[in-house]
C-alpha cells in the first residue's frame, strides 16, 4: 500500500501569520510615527495663544481710550452748553427787569401827562425873572422847586449839545459861539430859568455849571431869591457858559456842596451818567492810551460811586434829557431821586 503524503498546509499558514504580523507591526510604527509627525507643539500653541492675547489687550486699551476721549469730548460739550444755558437765562432776566423799568417810566411819565393837561393854564405872576411864552410849556407839574437852601446843578458837558453820538461829535469843531447857540444847550439854560423863575421867595440859592470842572455861576456863591439883581446876574453868567468837555458829577456835587454846606434841595438838570470821576472800576481805566469813551456798566459803575460820596440828608431831584446810547441813566437817576424823596422828571422836546 502506499504511503500517504503529509500535508504542508501548516507551515505555510505560520509564514503568513509571521508575514501579517510583521505587516501590521509596520504599519502600527509607521502610523505612530506619522501622528508625532503632526502633532502640534505645546510651546508653539502657547506662543501663538500668548501672541493674541496680547494683540487683544492692545486692542481693549486702544478702544479704552477712544472711550475715554470720547466721553471727556462729550462732558466739555455738556459743560459748554450749561455755561451757555445760564449766559441766556441770565441776559433773559436783565432784558425783563429792564423792559419793566421802561415800563414804569413810561407809566409814570403817561401819568405826569395827564396831570399837566389837568392843571391851570394861568402863568405864575410872581417868578424872580421873566419868561418868554405862555400855557402849558410854562409850567410842568410834579417838579416843585422847593426848600429854604437850594442848589441847581447845570450840566455843561459836550454831550449837551445834541442828542446822540454822531450828533454830538459833529458839533465839538464848532465855535463858541456857535456851541452856545445849539438847540439842546439853549433848551438847558430855559430850563434852568424855569427853576430860577419859580424858587421861593425866602430861599437861598447857589448855581453851579459843571463839566470836567465846574463854575459857581452869579455875583455871590449863595444868592437871595428875594433879590432880583441877583437872579439875574445868575442867569446873565449862566449866557456865557460855554459847553465841553466830560461829565464829572463828582466835582459838581463837591462845588456845590463848598460853596454852600447847608443845601437841603439839589435840582440837577443833565442828560446821562457821569463819565468822569473818582471810583471808576479798574476794569474801566485804560493804561495804555487815554480813553475816549466809556461802556454803559462802566458808567453805571461809577455813578453808584458818586452819590454813595454825595451828601446825605438832601433831597436829590432830577430833570434827564436823555441821551441815546445811555440805556441806564433813567433808572438810575429814578432810584437815586425815590430813595432821597426827591422828583425825577424827563420831560417832553418841547418843553419848556
Amino acid at each position: 500500500m502506499p504511503k500517504l503524503r503529509k500535508p504542508q498546509d501548516g507551515f505555510n499558514l505560520a509564514f503568513l501569520d509571521v508575514m501579517a504580523c510583521g505587516l501590521g507591526a509596520v504599519i502600527l510604527i509607521f502610523i505612530l510615527v506619522d501622528f508625532k509627525a503632526f502633532s502640534p507643539d505645546p510651546t508653539e500653541e502657547k506662543n501663538k495663544l500668548e501672541q493674541e492675547l496680547a494683540a487683544s489687550e492692545n486692542e481693549k486699551q486702544k478702544l479704552q481710550k477712544s472711550i475715554d476721549e470720547i466721553n471727556d469730548k462729550i462732558a466739555q460739550e455738556s459743560a459748554r452748553q450749561d455755561e451757555a444755558e445760564e449766559a441766556r437765562a441770565n441776559s433773559t432776566d436783565y432784558q425783563s427787569k429792564l423792559l419793566q423799568d421802561q415800563a414804569t417810566l413810561l407809566a409814570v411819565l403817561a401819568d405826569l401827562e395827564n396831570q399837566k393837561a389837568a392843571i391851570s393854564k394861568e402863568v405864575e405872576k410872581s417868578a424872580n425873572i421873566q419868561m418868554q411864552g405862555t400855557g402849558e410849556q410854562n409850567y410842568i407839574t410834579g417838579m416843585k422847586i422847593e426848600g429854604k437852601q437850594i442848589g441847581l446843578l447845570i450840566d455843561k458837558s459836550a454831550s449837551m449839545m445834541g442828542d446822540d453820538l454822531l450828533d454830538i461829535l459833529g458839533k465839538l469843531a464848532l465855535s463858541d459861539g456857535e456851541k452856545v447857540s445849539t438847540r439842546k444847550w439853549l433848551r438847558t439854560k430855559r430850563i434852568a430859568q424855569w427853576m430860577i423863575a419859580r424858587l421861593p421867595k425866602d430861599s437861598k440859592v447857589t448855581v453851579v455849571a459843571f463839566s470836567e470842572t465846574a463854575k459857581v455861576l452869579g455875583n455871590n456863591t449863595v444868592s437871595s431869591a428875594r433879590v432880583k439883581s441877583s437872579m439875574q446876574a445868575i442867569v446873565k453868567d449862566l449866557g456865557s457858559v460855554v459847553p465841553d468837555g466830560g461829565t464829572n458829577l463828582q466835582i459838581g456835587l463837591r462845588t456845590l456842596f463848598s460853596a454852600n454846606p447847608k443845601i437841603t434841595d439839589v435840582y440837577l438838570v443833565t442828560d446821562g451818567l457821569p463819565t468822569l470821576g473818582d471810583g471808576l472800576p479798574l476794569k474801566c481805566k485804560s493804561f495804555i492810551s487815554e480813553q475816549k469813551s466809556i461802556s454803559s456798566d462802566c458808567r453805571r459803575e461809577l455813578f453808584a460811586a458818586t452819590i454813595t460820596k454825595a451828601p446825605q440828608g438832601v433831597h436829590y431831584n432830577t430833570i434827564l434829557l436823555p441821551l441815546e446810547g445811555d440805556p441806564y441813566a433813567p433808572s438810575s437817576y429814578w432810584d437815586w431821586s425815590r430813595i432821597t424823596s426827591g422828583t425825577f422828571l424827563s420831560p417832553a422836546k418841547e418843553w419848556p
